[in-house]
């Protein structure tokens, strides 16, 4: 047998050999099985999936990281209790667990993806100050939950982490990225509202509100009577969208109105020649002003109005700073880092709730900070896509090794191979 052959054969031998053998590996890594049905890695320290039989469930000391999925769609489980050595979350872990009413995380990091989406017994749940993220859908769904406390780690927190949360009425929030009044999201400064609890079905505002921020008012259903205070100066594209808010108040002050998709109020009341009567001239909405002596109006009646194209309709004008597409018809989306690149108006949307850009200092007329969007997987307050890495394990590299050997054991036959015929080839044309 010629040399490159048998080197050949060789290469590709040890290529098998090492794929057997790391296949094998990793079957018997996940055949540790517990008494109480956990199924762990060899070195005890991953979860890779349960198989007991639920109702209050502690999971091993040691284990620290807990694959994607392990509880999803397990209805037995009802009460659940990490160790203080868990510091790792896969996505969906307790996603669909219908009966899981409380739970104790331990000392993870974040909150991924659909954690506990549609766990809809779940009334209590204490977020560790180890928590940085709460990424989308978190949350999702949690219909029994009626409040939560974010701690003061936190620095991002998904649009939609307490969508359709129904009976969520309070957030509260105290830290360098978050704030909350009357049970309602804001950022730091309290200049920017975020969110309005679903299962709210009244509010009051912060003093210090500048902005009604995209998406905050989306998916609440109770609340349908809204007087927007005299210190806001402006309302972000979508902050109405999906809301049930059929009346609305918005004062002069306000001057900057983004789209906000099909929402459409019975009636706002404002100011003649305000960016409130232009949006409601814009889209349909009845207007009723509130200037002295002025009398009411329709916005029907004023089709021909100058100021219809003012910039504050569905339509490809640019976006006022702050806006996010997500909500409107418009083909110019804000890029990452938009800003107003001179005063600090309260509209930029790259920096977490708008006061860490300035050193975390808060102030009445402080920056309100990050684009807050609803329904966006992956989106975030803050503008960024936070939605933190789940725990499942990537290819093992040792099989790109086997790989490699693999194509270069056959590499090595044809090309000697090749030289043989080549030279048997001259042979024959010397003859």
């Amino acid at each position: 047998m010629k040399k490159s052959t048998r080197t050949g054969w060789i290469l590709i031998t040890l290529a098998l050999v090492m794929g057997v053998w790391i296949f094998t590996s990793h079957n018997s890594q996940a055949d540790k099985t517990t008494d109480a049905g956990f199924v762990l890695s060899d070195d005890g320290t991953r979860l890779k999936s349960y198989q007991g039989s639920g109702g209050s469930v502690t999971v091993p000391s040691g284990v620290t990281t807990i694959d994607s999925g392990v509880f999803a769609n397990n209805t037995s489980i009802t009460n659940v209790s990490l160790p203080s050595s868990v510091t790792t979350l896969g996505s969906r872990v307790f996603s669909g667990a219908t009966n899981l009413r409380s739970v104790t995380l331990g000392r993870v990091t974040s909150i991924p993806e659909s954690t506990f989406q549609n766990c809809m017994s779940l009334t209590q749940v204490s977020i560790p100050s180890t928590v940085t993220s709460i990424g989308s859908q978190g949350f999702y769904g949690c219909a029994a939950l009626g409040s939560i406390s974010v701690p003061g780690g936190v620095s991002s927190i998904s649009a939609n982490a307490f969508g359709e949360c129904n009976n969520l009425t309070s957030i509260s929030a105290s830290n360098s990225f978050y704030s909350s009044y009357d049970g309602c999201l804001y950022n730091a400064s309290g200049s920017r509202l975020i969110l309005v609890p679903p299962g709210k079905s009244s509010i009051s505002f912060s003093s210090n509100l500048r902005t009604i921020g995209a998406g905050s008012f989306s998916y609440n259903r109770n609340i349908r009577t809204v007087s927007v205070p005299n210190s806001a100066d402006s309302i972000e594209a979508g902050a109405f969208t999906n809301s049930s808010v059929s009346s609305i108040t918005i004062p002069k002050g306000v001057v900057s109105i983004g789209s906000q998709g099909s929402w459409r109020p019975s009636e706002l009341y404002g100011y003649q020649n305000s960016a409130a009567s232009k949006f409601a001239s814009a889209n349909g909405i009845t207007f009723i002003a509130l200037d002295p002596g002025s009398g009411s109006a329709s916005s029907r009646d004023n089709d021909n109005n100058d100021d219809s194209n003012s910039g504050m309709t569905n339509n490809d004008d640019p976006d006022q700073p702050g806006e996010d597409d997500e909500f409107s018809n418009n083909d110019d989306p804000d890029q990452p880092g938009d800003n107003d690149g001179g005063e600090d108006d309260g509209h930029d949307d790259t920096v977490a709730s708008g006061d860490a850009r300035r050193g975390g200092g808060s102030s009445a007329n402080g920056g309100s900070g990050g684009s807050s969007t609803a329904g966006g997987r992956g989106r975030s307050y803050n503008g960024k896509d936070y939605t933190p890495k789940t725990a499942d394990t990537d290819l093992d590299p040792r099989y790109a090794m086997c790989g490699v050997l693999l194509l270069l054991g056959i590499f090595v036959m044809v090309s000697g191979n090749k030289r043989k015929l080549t030279l048997v080839s001259r042979k024959k044309d010397d003859k």
